[in-house]
């Protein structure tokens, strides 16, 4: 792998950015996606010889008809809707009881579904919250499409569920059976195993305890946690919660070191990290931000380091999950992932971690804007200190006593949380409102990206010319 892209043509990232940019051009049928795409098809023949050019194009031509398949099959699967459905398969771990409304999203003949209910009893309430295996459920009831956009820059309630293959939405009527049943597919037994882990928590951890250890280690915040999420987002650190690269790295490297100490090989383990990784996707509820660290731990292990590993991990992405980039978390990991990779070589220490971490605040800015059109300043001091305290400290000690809880479940450290949480109230009554600094358009937003783009070149260059000063001073007192 690593002499293929040795002797590739151009150089991955430059391949990769050019393939964003048709990618957008194709899904979002979006003419200043494909000017784009146009003028940097111009600079490639221009820049490179055209045999190198030429090849590019040829892949870009392959990926160009994946990307226009993919399309097609999504309009299709948009217009050829169901008239009825008696039954559907429940995905255990979309299960959402609030109050007495339950939802959770189905299968039916190869559809999905996100599926609403009025539950009736006390009873009926306790049996769907305490609901772990696969069953199906026979019901009545109606089939609509899900609502769009209600007003401008509002949520976009239909483009969201199409990003997770959804077109349709049932609301029950009557549950007529609930019926228990087995399965060989691997993501439903995955969506199975995830929802027994969360019972097993909610079940044996008290509030709050119980919901950090579901957010950070299963990714899962359920509806009894709506009001610290408010305050979270409000403080622009509900990102802490979005499982990551700190995650995927502990709980891969704690693998890794088990089975060294089992006596496995180094070669024999790194064919066991595909399974494993496989699981604990599912076991996340197959989060964009986990596939996408998954994927750039598994290159990483076959030597595919630096830009190049982003630029592959990226490619992989268009085909394996090609609606990875029309989703606010996908393309914001991404973001994150890319703008680690240029800053991670930076320094080491204290210093150089702060750096960073007001690097990445300002470096997602632009996108940040973009989806969510906010700004919250305390979020850079926040995320800085917080991080140290979720990756560092709650993560190790929250998987060690999920392990325990089989035996002993401790939870005489739920003071822990609660302090927690009250500091956190506090801090969102002396912090300031975000700042609102409302949508950008399309080419603001590749202005704003491109003005940070030579910020961070002029930043390069002037450190450069430093370090030549400092040498030719060095060598002249010599």
């Amino acid at each position: 792998m690593l002499q293929w892209i040795k002797n590739f043509s151009i150089p991955l990232i430059y391949l990769s950015f050019l393939l964003l940019w048709l990618y957008y051009a194709i899904f979002s049928v979006s003419y200043f996606a494909l000017l784009g795409f146009v003028f940097l098809l111009v600079c490639l023949f221009f820049q490179f010889p055209w045999k190198s050019a030429s090849k590019v194009l040829v892949i870009c031509g392959i990926f160009g008809f994946w990307f226009v398949f993919q399309n097609w099959q999504q309009s299709q699967a948009s217009q050829n809707l169901a008239d009825s459905v008696e039954g559907v398969r429940i995905l255990p771990d979309t299960i959402k009881v609030n109050g007495d409304s339950l939802s959770f999203r189905g299968k039916s003949n190869g559809r999905a579904f996100q599926v609403y209910y009025k539950l009736q009893s006390e009873e009926e309430k306790e049996a769907f919250q305490a609901l772990t295996d696969l069953h199906e459920i026979g019901l009545e009831g109606k089939l609509s499409e899900p609502e769009g956009q209600r007003n401008f820059g509002g949520f976009n309630y239909q483009a969201y569920l199409k990003t997770q293959g959804i077109y349709q939405t049932l609301n029950i009527k009557t549950i007529q059976s609930l019926q228990k049943i087995g399965s060989w597919d691997i993501g439903e037994n995955l969506s199975s195993l995830r929802r027994k882990a969360v019972v097993w928590i909610k079940t044996h951890f008290p509030d709050p305890m119980r919901n950090y250890m579901t957010g950070l280690l299963l990714g899962h915040l359920d509806t009894d946690f709506e009001e610290m999420n408010e305050l979270y987002s409000s403080l622009g650190i509900i990102h802490l919660f979005a499982l990551s690269g700190m995650q995927v790295g502990f709980f891969m490297n704690g693998f890794k070191k088990l089975l060294l100490r089992l006596g496995l090989t180094q070669e024999k383990l790194k064919w066991l990290t595909y399974p494993f990784s496989l699981i604990y996707a599912g076991l996340t509820g197959f989060s964009a931000s986990v596939i996408r660290s998954l994927l750039q731990k598994l290159l990483a292990q076959h030597g595919v380091k630096g830009l190049d590993n982003f630029a592959l991990t990226v490619l992989v992405l268009f085909i394996v999950m090609p609606n990875f980039f029309f989703t606010a978390g996908g393309v914001l990991s991404c973001a994150y992932a890319f703008i680690l990779t240029m800053t991670s070589k930076e320094g080491e220490g204290l210093k150089a971690v702060a750096s960073e971490s007001l690097v990445i605040s300002l470096g997602i800015l632009p996108i940040l804007s973009f989806y969510f059109a906010e700004f919250q300043p305390w979020s850079i001091l926040l995320t800085f200190i917080f991080s140290f305290l979720f990756d560092l400290t709650f993560l190790p000690l929250l998987s060690i006593l999920f392990v325990l809880s089989f035996l002993y479940p401790v939870i005489q450290l739920n003071f822990i949380f609660e302090w927690l949480e009250g500091i956190i109230r506090l801090v969102s009554q002396v912090a300031s409102r975000p700042l609102v600094f409302g949508q950008p358009n399309e080419w603001l937003l590749i202005l704003l990206l491109i003005s940070l783009a030579l910020v961070y070149d002029l930043r390069k260059n002037i450190r450069l010319v430093r370090n030549l000063v400092h040498f030719i001073i060095d060598d002249g007192t010599n």
